[in-house]
């Protein structure tokens, strides 16, 4: 009996690793309230579409302020209107809140849509940004203005829209809702 006894619990822990190292075949059980999004999409649009967006919460706050523990331009709805807006990932890398970056507080501008406002610190009249959004993370505009390739006399921003090339637009980037919409520039 003590040799019964000896030889199980001999092999108790080899029959646990041998259970370890077979693969586990049963396919991977969906979740009925996840939806079934395609792996090649980034993961920020997959978190964007797992429910309804409301970016009003941000209005009144700054850049850097969290919301249900996001700010704004890394709230997945948001990041992923970006990424659509502007393609580029060199390009799209200006527009961040780093140590030390400007914000104003976020606002409401024509038509219901959202207003974010950054500037390179001590540097703002040379490079800004702005990114104009509606309230449900759709219809982004994108602005960089970047001074140090023009001249100064001549201001220009360009603007990002999903789909569409690149445009630029007269003076920096909006900064308050009366500067909003901008005007195109003026051929003279």
């Amino acid at each position: 009996m003590k040799f019964v006894a000896a030889t199980l619990a001999a092999l108790l822990p080899l029959s646990a690793c041998a259970e370890a190292e077979t693969p586990n075949t049963e396919p991977a059980k969906t979740v009925a309230s996840e939806p079934k999004i395609s792996p090649s999409i980034p993961i920020s649009v997959k978190e964007a579409r797992r429910g309804p967006v409301d970016l009003t919460p941000y209005i009144g706050k700054y850049p850097f302020d969290a919301v249900n523990g996001h700010r704004f331009l890394d709230h997945p709805a948001v990041k992923a209107a970006i990424t659509a807006a502007v393609p580029d990932v060199k390009t799209r890398a200006g527009i961040t809140f780093a140590d030390r970056s400007l914000g104003l507080p976020i606002v409401r501008v024509a038509g219901g849509r959202i207003l974010i406002w950054g500037g390179e610190w001590r540097a703002e009249d040379r490079y800004n940004w702005a990114v104009i959004i509606a309230p449900n993370g759709t219809k982004p505009e994108v602005c960089i203005y970047d001074a140090g390739e023009y001249d100064s006399d001549f201001q220009s921003s360009a603007w990002y829209v999903p789909g569409q090339p690149e445009v630029m637009k007269q003076g920096t980037c909006p900064s308050a809702a009366e500067d909003y919409p901008p005007a195109d520039i003026a051929a003279g």
